[in-house]
């Protein structure tokens, strides 16, 4: 299954690598592999994340990093919608 980014989650991410890049280099590409790495995985196992309260909408975190990646699975491809910090407030209100 082939994998898009939206461009909000593409500047989402270089926003959180510029970050970290400027107190750590080496945290940053760690953190870059970590995210590549589970949304190369996506490909082939798109249900793999829990479901958000948004229909559709599947929340991936990762592991030993304070990061969430939001996606969606869209016939054949998977989207990544977000890279969001885990202590951002929420993307939307679950009334």
């Amino acid at each position: 299954m082939r994998v898009r980014y939206t461009e909000t989650a593409l500047r989402e991410l270089e926003e959180i690598l510029a970050y970290i890049a400027q107190r750590n280099t080496g945290a940053a590409t760690s953190v870059r592999a970590r995210i590549e790495d589970l949304i190369g995985r996506l490909s082939d196992f798109p249900y793999m994340a829990q479901e958000t309260e948004r229909m559709g909408v599947r929340r991936l975190t990762i592991g030993n990093y304070p990061y969430i990646i939001f996606y969606t699975v869209e016939q054949d491809e998977v989207v990544i919608l977000r890279i969001r910090h885990a202590a951002r407030r929420p993307l939307w209100d679950p009334k």
